[in-house]
């Protein structure tokens, strides 16, 4: 039985936002991330799910981990009520636990399980899921249910993971962090408010205002709530009675953190392409060095913003960075190298003894947030044309934004999430495009 005829059984006729859902969920990646706003059924539409699975798949051991024990019973009972508009006598409600009995009378002989568990990390170790779900990942206080589940997928061949959820706080939190790694797949669409990322073996569907989307603006944020029951009335009324930063996070479904990710769903993917140098040619390079714990990374441009890079790794990260720096000299006019002075300093008093012109560019907000908003500025412009360097993509995913006083600027949630080459790009970048005008003598002094 397809789910969608399994849906209309129980009693639950699928809108088209869950279609996509549901058809997602059945796709070839083994996980898959749904984003969404407060209200738009997804216990529900999880429960479903669940019990279609149990139902109709062999040897099903499906775990659905709730955020808390209110939160668990709630999806078991919702579950429970499809199990009853079924009206199938091998299917057998239990405590928290649903059955699949070949012979009714005998339900403690069962092939196939539906559990409902909190959030207890504990609980899930040993597991061996033909699918599990994770109930808003965002209420959870760390990564260690997310990792339980994650983890016990992979012991069976087929096996799959939903993780459904409103926005959360914090890029560096355990939904931030996914949210990120889908963020930086190799194709990401984003069509108004709704945004598919897809790689080979994640998913992201989400539902959620474009920054730049003024809260006033009901029709767009109609949108990003696909709930036919969910309308621009009852979002006017919610947008009166609650804090801006509740309604943008819970309706908006919109990130509220001073840390947030740093660039529109899909900007960095459209700048991806082939760049190409010609030997001779005019480059700038931005070196970040990073320590034994995180990467160091060259990273050059040319006039035309094709960018080139080369990401290092190891407490031998300075010297690897110094023979890149020396082997871009020898085939190209390297007219500036931009370094961090913290870890690069004496480096770069060795390139300057041979006539590598170098310029030191502290990390502080007065020189990063102006040039944070330019690496910005030729991403979201396509104004690059960046290479297909999975590494890379993965330091543009660590990258957040993180606002302060000044404005915001490039940052990292944690020291085990390296960025060093987006560091870098950004100071490529400046060295190119922030060049002094060149002085013009009008006749004799």
């Amino acid at each position: 039985m397809s789910f969608p005829a399994f849906a209309e059984q129980v009693g639950l006729p699928l809108e088209p936002f869950q279609h996509r859902i549901a058809k997602a969920a059945v796709g070839p990646e083994r996980e898959l991330v749904v984003l969404l706003p407060r209200g738009q059924g997804k216990t529900t539409l999880l429960a479903a799910l669940a019990v279609h699975h149990l139902a109709t798949v062999e040897d099903a051991a499906v775990y659905v981990a709730a955020a808390s024990r209110d939160q668990a019973r709630i999806l078991f009972e919702q579950a429970s009520r499809f199990v009853i508009r079924l009206d199938d006598p091998r299917l057998v409600i239990r405590h928290l636990e649903l059955r699949w009995c070949e012979d009714p009378d005998r339900p403690l002989r069962f092939t196939r399980h539906l559990r409902v568990l909190a959030a207890d990390a504990l609980k899930l170790h040993g597991l061996t899921p033909s699918l599990a779900i994770i109930d808003e990942l965002h209420a959870h206080g760390d990564d260690s249910v997310y990792l339980a589940m994650r983890t016990a997928a992979m012991k069976r061949p087929g096996s799959r993971l939903v993780v459904i959820s409103t926005a959360g706080q914090g890029a560096e939190s355990p939904l931030g962090r996914l949210r990120s790694r889908a963020l930086a797949l190799p194709q990401v669409k984003r069509r108004g408010g709704f945004t598919d990322a897809q790689g080979p073996n994640l998913r992201l569907l989400e539902w959620s205002l474009p920054e730049e989307v003024e809260l006033a603006d009901l029709e767009a944020i109609k949108s990003v709530n696909p709930a036919s029951w969910i309308t621009r009335d009852a979002l006017r009324e919610q947008r009166e009675a609650v804090p801006e930063l509740a309604f943008r996070r819970f309706h908006a479904n919109q990130w509220t953190e001073r840390a947030s990710h740093w660039l529109p769903p899909g900007a960095w993917q459209r700048c991806v392409g082939q760049p190409s140098f010609r030997d001779g040619e005019p480059i700038w390079v931005g070196v970040d060095v990073g320590g034994d714990k995180s990467a160091s990374a060259v990273v050059w441009i040319n006039q035309a913003h094709e960018v080139g890079v080369e990401i290092f790794h190891g407490d031998a990260g300075v010297l690897d960075c110094i023979a890149a720096i020396r082997e871009l000299a020898s085939r190209y006019e390297l007219r500036e190298v931009m370094y961090d002075p913290w870890r690069f300093g004496q480096a770069a008093q060795e390139l300057e003894q041979e006539r590598v012109t170098v310029t030191a560019f502290p990390q502080t907000d007065v020189r990063m947030v102006p040039a944070s908003d330019r690496l910005y500025q030729a991403v979201v412009q396509q104004r690059l044309v960046l290479p297909d360097n999975e590494e890379l993509r993965q330091h543009m995913a660590n990258t957040i934004a993180r606002h302060g006083r000044r404005g915001w600027r490039l940052d990292k949630p944690s020291l085990e999430q390296p960025n060093d080459a987006i560091i870098a790009l950004c100071m490529a970048l400046e060295a190119m495009e922030n060049q002094p005008e060149p002085v013009e003598l009008i006749g004799w002094l």
